[in-house]
């Protein structure tokens, strides 16, 4: 007797390795740096603030240990647990739940974006509806696997996504884009080939369809097209050129990382819909 495959295992997991694979290199803008300290392989390379020396570079993972996940990585983990012990995506409980492992005294004890310090503060001042502050930062987009995973296919789906958005980022451009990465997770969770999906997805954007229709096929270089920051306008192109060229799980998380920059962030993305794939 076989097991049949779980999507929204794999896309979950799939996202959680990737971010974890991903730590070590993180904030690492320069490829040719993360190239030589990798070795054979890039994933899972060790915490070492030396990394960063000479090069443009921001460490901010000190108080982490190899194999943790990066604050994107906890954040999807947060959101894992707080559907399971709600039976669904609260808003309020998962608010209620990110200031207890974010906040002053929680159990998270790390780098502190812009996102969730907003989020921390709206809360603690009251303002919940929504919470998140003006950013287009790939924040925007990190509960989405797991709520994708528990509301695909089912009505306001659409409204949940914004919702979870709304909880740290108020933004248009974060709506645009975590709308289109939703909607693409769920095609694939669906059955949907990848590659198809991918298409499918661009046609929504000019950046994405950008990233398909290009002749370069090395994604490291292509990142000098859409830099490698935090911004969804750039991060999810360069994930898209990654997924379009690149034929399995192990081999997208490893471009994602030689690509440098914010390739924690972008690993959410990369790693659920390979997975899921």
């Amino acid at each position: 007797m076989t097991t049949q495959p779980n999507p929204n295992a794999a896309a979950l997991m799939g996202a959680l390795v990737a971010d974890a694979a991903t730590l070590g290199t993180h904030w690492i803008y320069d490829p040719a740096r993360i190239a030589s300290i990798s070795g054979n392989s890039p994933v899972f390379v060790p915490i070492n603030a030396q990394n960063y020396d000479g090069v443009p570079a921001y460490f901010a993972h000190a108080t982490r240990k190899d194999g943790d996940q990066s604050q994107y990585g906890e954040v999807l983990a947060l959101a894992i647990r707080c559907i399971g012990t709600s039976d669904g995506f609260d808003v309020t409980a998962y608010q209620d739940a990110f200031v207890a492992h974010f906040g002053a005294g929680g159990a998270y004890q790390g780098y502190i974006d812009r996102p969730t310090r907003g989020a921390l503060d709206n809360i603690a001042a009251d303002q919940r509806a929504p919470s998140g502050t003006d950013d287009d930062q790939h924040p925007a987009i990190a509960t989405l696997p797991a709520v994708v995973a528990c509301y695909r296919g089912s009505d306001g789906f659409a409204d949940r996504i914004t919702a979870a958005v709304h909880i740290t980022n108020v933004n248009e451009a974060a709506d645009h884009y975590a709308g289109i990465f939703a909607d693409l997770l769920a095609d694939v969770l669906s059955g949907t080939d990848l590659q198809h999906a991918l298409k499918t997805a661009a046609k929504r954007e000019p950046l994405l369809q950008a990233a398909l229709d290009t002749s370069e096929i090395d994604s490291i270089a292509y990142g000098e097209i859409t830099g490698r920051p935090c911004h969804l306008h750039q991060g999810m192109p360069l994930a898209f050129h990654i997924l379009a060229n690149t034929d399995c799980y192990q081999t997208a998380v490893e471009a994602n990382i030689l690509a440098g920059g914010d390739n924690c962030g972008r690993s959410l993305m990369v790693g659920s819909l390979a997975g899921a794939a």
